[in-house]
C-alpha cells in the first residue's frame, strides 16, 4: 500500500528549517575541525553508554567494520580491539586526529581513516564493502534516504544506527538553549527523531529493527566555569555570556569528592538494525 505519509520528504523540509543546517552542509569538516578539541573533552570520561552500545552490536573477531561519522573515536577505538579491521571515516580531519591519538594510546594499528563526507563518499571506489556498518549520532544528512541506502550498499552482514527518541535534548538543556537562541533557534536546534528512519527504510522495503534504551552519558569537569566554555564552542560559538551559562552548570553538576563536576545525562536513544537479506 502507498504510504500516506513521505517520511523522506518530511526529514528534508524540517532539515531545511533550522538556521544552522546550510552552513554544516556546505563544509562540515571546517565546523567539525572548530569543535574536535572540545568534543574530545566532552567524550573523554564517557563510558557507560558506549558500553551499552557496544554491547548491542553482533561483531565478530574476524570482522571488518565501517564507523560513518566516527568522530574521535569512541566507539571506532574499543571495536578495534574486538574485530579485524576499522575504517572510520569523518569529514573532519581534527575529529580524526583524535581519533588516532587514542588508537594509538591503546596500541592500535588495525584501522584506516577516511577524511570525507559520506554523501561524497562511492561505494566501492572510496569505500569497499565491509561485515558491518555503524552510523552513531551522524545522521544529520538532508537526503537521508539516499545515504541509508548508501549504508546498506556498503555493508555485507548488517547496518547499526544510533539516534535520539523524542526530543533532541533533556528539559534543563533545552532550557539553556532557549535562554542562548531564544525560543525560535531552540525550536531548530534538534533533528527528527529516529521514527523517521524507521519508515524511511521501511518505504524502501528494509525491514528494521528498533531497540529503544535509556543512554546514559556522563563527563567530569574541573569546573562549571569548564564545562560552560566547552558548551559554548559546541553550541553556540561566538556567545559572549560565560555567565548565564556558567550559572547552568552551577545548578546541573554534582561535586565529586575528589573536587570534580560529574554531568549526567540520561537521553532516550534507539539503534535501529537491519541484517543484510532478512
Amino acid at each position: 500500500m502507498q504510504s500516506i505519509i513521505n517520511w523522506d520528504e518530511l526529514w528534508k523540509a524540517i532539515h531545511v528549517s533550522s538556521r544552522f543546517r546550510t552552513e554544516k552542509d556546505k563544509d562540515p569538516g571546517a565546523i567539525w575541525d572548530k569543535k574536535a578539541h572540545a568534543y574530545n573533552r566532552i567524550t573523554r570520561d564517557e563510558k557507560e553508554s558506549t558500553r551499552q552500545e557496544l554491547g548491542m552490536l553482533d561483531l565478530r573477531s574476524e570482522d571488518t567494520l565501517l564507523d560513518i561519522g566516527a568522530g574521535t573515536g569512541r566507539l571506532a577505538v574499543p571495536i578495534a580491539g574486538m574485530i579485524s579491521h576499522v575504517t572510520a571515516l569523518d569529514a573532519s580531519a581534527g575529529m580524526l586526529d583524535h581519533l588516532k591519538e587514542r588508537m594509538a594510546a591503546e596500541g592500535r594499528s588495525n584501522y584506516s581513516c577516511v577524511t570525507m563526507r559520506w554523501e561524497d563518499a562511492v561505494v566501492g571506489r572510496d569505500i569497499p564493502v565491509h561485515d558491518v556498518v555503524i552510523a552513531a549520532f551522524s545522521l544529520g544528512f538532508y537526503d537521508v534516504g539516499s545515504e541509508l541506502l548508501k549504508m546498506d550498499a556498503a555493508a555485507s552482514r548488517s547496518v547499526h544506527l544510533f539516534w535520539h527518541v523524542g526530543p533532541w535534548r533533556e528539559p534543563e538543556e533545552m532550557e539553556l538553549y532557549r535562554a542562548v537562541h531564544g525560543e525560535e533557534g531552540a525550536r531548530q536546534s534538534g533533528y527528527p527523531d529516529a521514527l523517521f528512519l524507521l519508515n524511511i527504510l521501511h518505504d524502501y522495503e528494509i525491514y528494521a529493527d528498533m531497540q529503544i534504551y535509556r543512554a546514559v552519558w556522563e563527563t567530569i569537569y574541573a569546573s562549571p566555569e569548564e564545562a560552560a566554555e566547552q558548551w559554548i564552542t559546541m553550541h553556540a560559538p561566538g556567545f559572549e555570556d560565560l555567565d548565564l551559562v556558567t550559572r547552568h552548570y552551577e545548578k546541573r553538576l554534582q561535586k565529586d569528592d575528589d573536587g570534580m563536576f560529574r554531568e549526567t545525562s540520561i537521553r532516550t536513544t534507539a539503534m535501529i538494525s537491519w541484517r543484510k537479506g532478512e
